[in-house]
């Protein structure tokens, strides 16, 4: 019985880390990334927070202040190396962020599930932050355990994908994304003890499909899409 209990939590920890709810992932860009407070200004997630009609104008209102703000980093941090412009870009969003979810003035239950929604958004890359390890109290080991996981991930969707064109083979690339990323939750979720299995599916709650808008080809109104990349 015990050894069924744990194979069903990391069964769970596998298709939680693979729903489409975490597969989503904007490209990691200046004031893109949902560290940015984007997040936070997305229809879909203010319609999942209940997020009332005084909250989203005082949202719209700094959410034109942080663009102006990143827009500037992105000219001050152009000349440093990618190590170091990630950083402060990390840095900066977690700023933004708490910026726009202090203007919004959330209650703490929007508060929590907003919380929980920005980590399912971070996916595997979640166990990568101090303070998600900290909750899940992470080994040094297991650290270690993810960090190699990860990059190996990285590598092999690299390797597979060399060669191959954005515009004519983004299928394949998906689907190449898709296999590799299986295998790297596999190795995360076989590095986790029962406890941190439970702990982790209270931390990102319920799994929640971020919606985003897509201009038609050729202009038009904009239609939801999902972003299905994945790692």
């Amino acid at each position: 019985m015990r050894n069924f209990c744990k194979a069903s939590l990391s069964l769970a920890l596998v298709v939680m880390l693979a729903s489409p709810a975490l597969a989503q992932r904007q490209r990691q860009r200046p004031g893109g990334g949902f560290g940015g407070g984007n997040l936070l200004t997305n229809k879909s997630v203010q319609d999942e927070l209940k997020i009332t009609k005084e909250q989203k104008e005082k949202i719209d209102e700094a959410s034109k202040k942080i663009q102006e703000k990143m827009q500037k980093a992105r000219e001050e941090f152009r000349d440093l190396k990618q190590e170091e412009r990630q950083a402060k870009f990390q840095a900066l969003q977690k700023e933004t962020t708490e910026e726009l979810t202090k203007a919004a003035d959330l209650t703490s239950e929007q508060k929590k599930r907003f919380g929980q929604i920005q980590l399912q958004q971070l996916r595997t890359r979640a166990f990568t932050n101090a303070d998600v390890q900290k909750q899940l109290k992470l080994t040094d080991e297991q650290k270690e355990t993810i960090k190699t996981a990860l990059k190996e991930g990285e590598d092999k969707i690299q390797e597979e994908t060399k060669g191959l064109d954005r515009r004519t083979d983004g299928q394949k690339i998906r689907e190449i994304r898709q296999k590799v990323g299986k295998a790297t939750q596999g190795k995360i979720a076989a590095s986790l003890t029962s406890e941190q299995k439970k702990t982790w599916a209270d931390m990102v709650g319920e799994p929640f499909e971020v919606k985003f808008e897509q201009r038609r080809p050729g202009g038009g109104n904009r239609r939801p899409r999902n972003n299905q990349q994945l790692l």
